[in-house]
Formats: C-alpha cells, structure tokens, sequence
C-alpha cells in the first residue's frame, strides 16, 4: 500500500481579469501525491472561479511560465498564478486572417503542381530536341570530315610528286 504524500504549494495569485493592477492574494493549497494535472486544473478552476474565457498563468519564482505539471513536480513550493481574460483582437478578423493564409498557401501548392506537370510534359520533348541536336551536330561533323577527305585525296597526288617513294 503506498501512502499519501502531500504538499503544501503557497501561491501568490494575481487577478488580472478584475482589474490591470491588481493586488497580490497569498494562498496556501495541499496536494495531493496522487492527483493528475487534468484534476489539478479542474480543481484550480473551481478554486477560483474560472470559466472558458480566463485563462491561468503559472509562473515560478523567477516569473518564467512554467506549465501545471511544475506545481506537482518542482521542488519549488511557491508559484505566482496570474489570471487573465482570453485576449484576442476580433474572433472574425483572426479567422478572415487565417483562411486568407490557408488560401495562399494553397494557391502556392496548385501553382507548383502546375509547374510541376508542365516540366513533366516538357522533358520527352528536350529530350527529342536533344537527341536531335546531337544528331545534326554529328551529321555537320560527318560533312566536314567527308570534305576533308575529299580535299585530301584531290592534293594527295601533288604531295607525292614532291616527295618520291624510294624503290626498296
């Protein structure tokens, strides 16, 4: 059987959802060894009448949030906790906000796709104009070398005039 430990957490509590400059409350809670941070919440909810539209702040004693857990964990025994309002400029202006980014983004994915379907299409004909390419340039190569040739057999009789082959 094990046995229930409990902690004594003394919390400095700042109501910034009743006024911008409020007054530091102290208070002292125990703990429980076996509560679990959704039943601390809840019991912290409760404790200070919080609903959905407030939120609860942890800080520790150097003023650092710090998440439910440290208050069951940490081996600080004092946190300041801070009330507020949910803070947000208009709930239509965020959403409008936030879809116009959603949009962009995909717009930007579309636009790729499509790019990425035109080079798709594109590279069997630069491969064609590429093997097309090296063949005319093979067959320039082909012309020239072939009138050269030429050329060479046409003054290849009057070289060997001037240099006589010796009889051996």
């Amino acid at each position: 059987m094990q046995m229930d430990f409990r902690r004594t957490i003394h919390l400095n509590i700042r109501r910034y959802d009743l006024s911008e400059n409020p007054d530091v409350l102290k208070k002292t809670i125990e703990l429980s060894s076996y509560i679990d941070c959704n039943n601390l919440k809840g019991e912290l909810q409760k404790l200070f009448d919080i609903n959905d539209e407030k939120v609860i702040k942890i800080r520790n004693k150097d003023g650092v949030l710090v998440p439910i857990s440290f208050l069951l964990d940490s081996k600080d025994n004092s946190f300041f906790i801070d009330i507020t309002k949910v803070s947000y400029i208009d709930k239509n202006c965020a959403s409008l906000l936030q879809d116009a980014y959603v949009d962009a983004v995909k717009q930007k994915i579309r636009t790729l796709e499509s790019r990425i379907a035109q080079s798709e299409l594109l590279l069997p004909q630069l491969e064609w104009r590429r093997q097309a390419y090296m063949e005319d340039t093979v067959s320039a190569l082909t012309n020239k070398v072939a009138f050269l040739n030429r050329r060479f057999d046409e003054l290849s009789p009057q070289f060997r005039a001037k240099f006589p082959e010796t009889i051996a």
